[in-house]
């Protein structure tokens, strides 16, 4: 049995995603190591001077400082300096600065406060889902509030007819800058302890999800509709817009809607292993710990961009350690990424320690494997740097690469495409209670093929995303013909073309999803080339994308 990790499936040859189990309490424990360290030699006036900035910037203003803004504090040295920046971080900020007092700051602190008293449960209140939302956003206009769960009659949208919830709370915002307007943001404790975490699809809240029979929708109890056909759990049902109709879905509750939504809403998290973002930013390069990597990119609307960066290591690379509790095999991996715009600032980074364990009877198969791990960044459109440093924290092996990302603005007037992506897993996310983040785009889990190597009797999944399509006004959706040709050299060697539109998942005024599984029977081992192009039947407009892969001769 392997603990602490998620299998992959469908084809996966035995790759598996890192957990993130312990990674707070491991990065925890070396910030508090760190702090020890320095607070060492110092006298107790400046060790309390040290834990009152510490305080101020990790706690107070967590969710309202700038990158910028923290990076110079973290350049001043002497308490003058620091207690200078804080004054005017708040007059920044002050709405009113001629006259007395400081209104944000004021009401930053009473949020602050109100966070702790309202939402603590087993974790400080301004540590909470809730609480941060609540501190960054104040008080939203309105709470539908289900604290005690149970008895719950849907809103059309979400299917209508009667259910049992966990408790859960939505909290209405009229305006958030940044945003947008008629804000939801979503809470459901699953745990049954008030700890409320924000989720981006309203069927996490639903306790009968999956048990037959129970918690029907109102088409499901009318036999027009199947339990599996949701909105927001099968990705066919957003390509029906009669269904859509039937529903009386806003924009806001499709899928990519509440995906953007759910990362406006986050905060970038503080970096932590401050050597790795220190190597990046020395330009020097390590290759001590192989990695592989892949980034592509997904237009979320015309001025932004998702970019999913997948990183994988051979676990043989790793240098695992056997506990003494229960003999169990652990390897722990430090991670930091960033992109960088021209100018040197970063617009987008992320720091994370995870964790690889195998049981003693399956370490030797383990080590045969290789790990996962993905984050995605939303970041503005343009030409981008993209810096990646992978470190074995027990050994201190490491690497890093160091790379290009160019995010094309569109064309309003062209048929345009994000780029093949060449998977080894795509496949709906139904159960979506337990679904991780990573690999997760809209309603599909797709698992990025980093090396494009496949085995014969794998297929070939392939995922990209149309854009500006012609809309048919007679079937109220795009009308697209996709042709997916494998070339060997210049020699066809296999092709598929769709006239009926299946690879479609999800349509909008705004894209097309689509994703293919192409069988490889019968292809030699070699390198092969896979040749999309798509067809606009409404406008006449076409695009053609290639993207190269392997086929293993074991």
């Amino acid at each position: 049995m392997i603990t602490g990790v998620e299998p992959c499936v469908d084809g996966c040859d035995g790759t598996i995603e890192l957990a993130k189990s312990g990674s707070m309490r491991l990065a925890a424990f070396f910030l508090m190591i760190s702090g020890v360290c320095f607070l060492a030699g110092q006298t107790s006036e400046e060790k309390e001077s040290a834990r009152h900035y510490d305080k101020w910037l990790n706690q107070d203003v967590v969710y309202i400082i700038t990158d910028d803004e923290r990076e110079i504090f973290s350049k001043l040295r002497t308490s003058e300096e620091k207690d200078q920046f804080v004054e005017q971080f708040w007059q920044r900020r002050d709405p009113t600065p001629n006259q007395g007092g400081n209104e944000f700051r004021e009401e930053h602190y009473r949020r602050i406060a109100y966070a702790n008293a309202k939402f603590e449960s087993g974790i400080p209140g301004w540590k909470t889902d809730r609480g941060r939302t609540y501190i960054m956003f104040g008080e939203p206009a309105e709470i539908e509030d289900h604290a005690g769960g149970g008895t719950y009659v849907r809103p059309l949208r979400e299917g209508g007819g009667r259910t049992s919830t966990y408790p859960f709370q939505i909290w209405r915002y009229r305006h958030i800058d940044g945003i947008g307007d008629d804000v939801e943001i979503e809470f459901v404790d699953q745990s049954w302890t008030g700890l409320y975490r924000m989720v981006m699809n309203p069927w996490e809240k639903d306790m009968l999800l999956y048990v037959d029979g129970a918690g029907e929708t109102f088409f499901e109890r009318l036999r027009m509709a199947q339990r599996n056909y949701r909105p927001g759990l099968h990705p066919g049902f957003y390509s029906d817009t009669s269904k859509m109709a039937r529903y009386g879905l806003r924009s806001k509750d499709m899928p990519f809607e509440r995906m953007i939504q759910y990362y406006n809403l986050q905060r970038p998290p503080i970096v932590r292993h401050k050597d790795l973002r220190t190597i990046v930013e020395t330009h020097v390069t390590y290759n001590t710990l192989p990695f592989r990597y892949a980034a592509s990119y997904i237009y979320a609307d015309s001025e932004r961009a998702f970019v999913p960066v997948t990183l994988e290591v051979d676990n043989r690379e790793l240098n695992y350690r056997q506990l003494q509790a229960g003999g169990v095999y652990k390897a722990q991996v430090g991670l930091y990424g960033a992109i960088t715009a021209l100018n040197g600032k970063i617009v987008a980074e992320f720091e994370d320690s995870i964790a690889s364990e195998y049981r003693p009877e399956h370490y030797q198969r383990g080590l045969g494997q290789r790990s996962l791990y993905q984050k995605t960044f939303l970041v503005p459109i343009g030409l981008h740097k993209l810096d990646l440093a992978v470190k074995d924290l027990s050994n201190g092996n490491l690497g890093t690469v160091s790379t290009s990302i160019n995010i094309p603005r569109q064309k309003p007037q062209d048929l345009a495409a994000s780029p093949l992506m060449l998977a080894s897993t795509i496949q709906p996310v139904e159960a979506l209670p337990d679904a991780p983040q990573s690999f997760v785009i809209g309603d599909l889990k797709v698992v990025p093929s980093v090396t494009r190597r496949y085995k014969a009797a794998e297929p070939l999944n392939v995922y990209f995303q149309v854009y500006n399509a012609g809309r048919d006004e007679s079937l109220s959706r795009p009308r697209l013909v996709t042709s997916y040709t494998v070339f060997r050299g210049e020699r066809m060697v296999s092709q598929l073309i769709d006239q009926a539109g299946t690879s479609v998942n999800y349509a909008s005024e705004l894209r097309v999803v689509m994703a293919r599984r192409l069988s490889l029977d019968g292809l030699e081992p070699g390198q092969y080339k896979l040749n999309v192009v798509v067809n606009d039947m409404v406008t006449g407009r076409s695009l053609s994308q290639d993207a190269s892969f392997e086929i293993a001769s074991r």
